[in-house]
């Protein structure tokens, strides 16, 4: 659920955490474009037409009652063992998104967004948004130069079963062109879009302390935003290192 931008600013942190082994994280960096770009492909369906069950591998109506990402493994065995580093990489990256996502739909969405009445369920979608969108900018002013020029040198060979090629190329040269060095966010107007309202009216919001305060920050405060994300990149991190000590097998 959680931006692009937002996957980027971990993958970018994880790089770098000694909480998770130096092999591990020198291997990481060897095929960072392939990493950078598996933390964001899930998202890419969003280009490619696809449902969330079918990148993510689980659904707001159904739940989450088995990590996602041993979900995708036990749908695609033939990702065991990857064929190369770069897929390996790539497969962490995806790792950890999956795993971001997880702790985001089971400590923020459905606890303080479906399962609190804090407001009209319309309401709460649209702050929903807002708080994604806050999130995205903030991270998206984290990101370091080399981002854009690393992710756009990934270059995906049959890498996922269930997503081809060219979905995840032209994904990584939409995200790509939009973190480089005067490059434009889109996400107002992709949001805005799937919400039906025009950027100005995120804006609008956005940009007014008393309307992010009386309308988001008294419910969802930031120091719940900050324990959840905490949770978020602890155990993306314990996820992406299980998977990694288990794809070596």
């Amino acid at each position: 659920m959680p931006t692009p931008f937002t996957h980027l600013e971990i993958a970018q942190r994880m790089l770098v955490d000694e909480n998770i082994p130096p092999a591990t994280r020198a291997a990481l960096e060897a095929d960072r474009p392939a990493f950078l770009l598996g933390s964001i492909a899930a998202d890419a369906r969003t280009e490619g037409g696809l449902r969330r069950e079918d990148t993510h591998f689980y659904s707001y109506d159904k739940g989450i009652h088995e990590h996602p990402w041993r979900v995708m493994m036990g749908h695609n065995p033939n990702l065991q063992p990857p064929k190369s580093a770069a897929q390996r990489a790539f497969l962490a990256g995806y790792v950890g998104h999956l795993s971001v996502d997880e702790i985001w739909s089971l400590k923020m969405l459905g606890p303080h967004f479906a399962g609190r009445d804090w407001a009209p369920r319309s309401v709460r979608f649209f702050m929903l948004h807002i708080l994604l969108v806050s999130m995205d900018e903030r991270d998206l002013r984290q990101l370091f130069p080399w981002q854009s020029p690393t992710l756009v040198e990934a270059h995906p060979t049959e890498w996922l079963p269930f997503m081809n090629d060219s979905i995840l190329t032209d994904w990584r040269d939409f995200i790509g062109e939009q973190i480089k060095p005067g490059g434009e966010s889109q996400t107002l107007a992709v949001f805005g879009s799937r919400i039906n309202k025009k950027p100005e009216e995120l804006r609008g919001v956005l940009d007014s302390p008393e309307r992010m305060q009386n309308e988001l920050w008294a419910h969802i405060t930031p120091e719940i935003l900050a324990g959840v994300e905490t949770e978020m990149y602890r155990h993306a991190c314990e996820q992406l290192v299980t998977y990694w000590e288990e794809s070596s097998s």
